[in-house]
């Protein structure tokens, strides 16, 4: 794998280089500064597979050198991993946003960082066996050949606000888990006909269908600026932290009434929101479980059916909607914490921190 590593930080540079160089599969080359890396790649054919970006950095950080690497062609899908000392949920935010793939904190641990870089390189290599190259994706293969879309299949809705991967959602609720953002909660939208509505229309029907859905969540979750998916099999998840919860119950009428008077091309969209799952720990395990679980209370709720004929909005669910036990209650907010230092991780232990990690890894 070819990685360009971005850090101000020479130092940092060179021993990353060693230590990646020393494990065989890494070609590596540095930059000092996000306009050195852009003037690496301008204009030139694809050299790099993968890039390694530090956010603190003079003139242009990584965030902002992110944004720019994923609106050139060639590496709009190339995995971006973050390797910062911010670890506050601001910076998580924007970096997922601006289309990282993973985001790793300092001092971080080799073996976790080659664990990253093997886990994106394995996202890029089945993306590309399953034909979702940056020339011919999914999507567009099966309108171009008149195949049916994968109903299991992620949709790209990368061009939608605050959607990303589904692989990267992932790497985000990990790192919410990492960060101990307070009251880290997920809930999901279920699309309960939606294998119906594959069968019965186009590719491309079905495209316009659930980016219609993807739309109107994006609408209702504004205000709290939560970050979204769309992992498959008509689901869509929503992660949120902190005193920013959307409020469920009022999101899913909204949806249902505004689907009830769209016009689409085969069977109209019917949706099931679930209450929010709250994270019960802050260990590895804690982000998938989240996710299955606000899935699962997504599959348990009942749908919320809106009469597109009726001049008033009223529910018309033919069962019952149904509750878990408990339902969810928002726990009261965290003790404010101590400021984080700004300053960049005391240079000697931080290289010894990492040669330690070479030498027993």
């Amino acid at each position: 794998m070819r990685l360009l590593i971005v850090d101000d930080e020479p130092s940092i540079l060179e021993l990353l280089g060693v230590a990646l160089k020393a494990l065989g599969t890494y070609k590596v080359k540095t930059a000092t500064s996000a306009k050195q890396a852009l003037q690496m790649i301008e204009g030139k054919p694809r050299e790099f597979d993968a890039f390694l970006l530090d956010i603190q950095m003079p003139e242009m950080n990584g965030i902002d050198l992110c944004a720019e690497l994923r609106r050139n062609d060639l590496y709009k899908n190339a995995p971006i991993l973050m390797l910062t000392a911010m670890s506050q949920m601001s910076y998580v935010e924007k970096a997922f946003e601006a289309g990282a793939t993973d985001y790793v904190t300092k001092p971080f641990n080799f073996e976790d960082l080659k664990q990253r870089l093997n886990a994106a390189r394995k996202l890029k290599y089945s993306k590309a066996a399953a034909g979702e190259t940056e020339d011919a994706p999914s999507l567009m293969r099966s309108v171009l050949y008149h195949e049916s879309q994968d109903f299991s299949s992620e949709l790209d809705f990368s061009k939608v606000e605050r959607f990303i991967g589904s692989a990267e959602f992932e790497n985000y609720v990990r790192q919410m888990s990492l960060s101990k953002a307070s009251q880290t909660c997920a809930f999901a939208l279920r699309v309960a006909n939606g294998a119906e509505i594959n069968v019965q229309t186009s590719s491309m029907g079905f495209y316009k269908t659930m980016m219609k859905v993807a739309q109107e969540l994006v609408q209702g979750t504004q205000s709290a600026g939560s970050l979204l998916c769309y992992a498959g099999n008509g689901i869509f998840l929503c992660a949120e932290h902190g005193n920013r919860l959307t409020d469920t119950e009022k999101l899913e009428r909204a949806i249902a009434t505004a689907l009830a008077k769209g016009t689409f091309s085969g069977p109209r969209p019917e949706i099931a929101i679930g209450e929010h799952a709250e994270m019960e720990g802050f260990d590895p395990a804690s982000g998938p479980k989240l996710l299955e679980d606000a899935i699962e209370r997504a599959k348990q709720r009942a749908v919320f059916l809106v009469d597109p004929d009726s001049s008033n909005v009223t529910h018309i669910s033919s069962a019952p909607v149904s509750r878990t036990a408990t339902p969810y209650v928002q726990r009261p907010q965290r003790p404010p914490q101590p400021a984080q230092s700004k300053a960049r991780p005391d240079r000697q232990a931080y290289e010894k921190m990492l040669l330690d990690s070479l030498r027993n890894g």
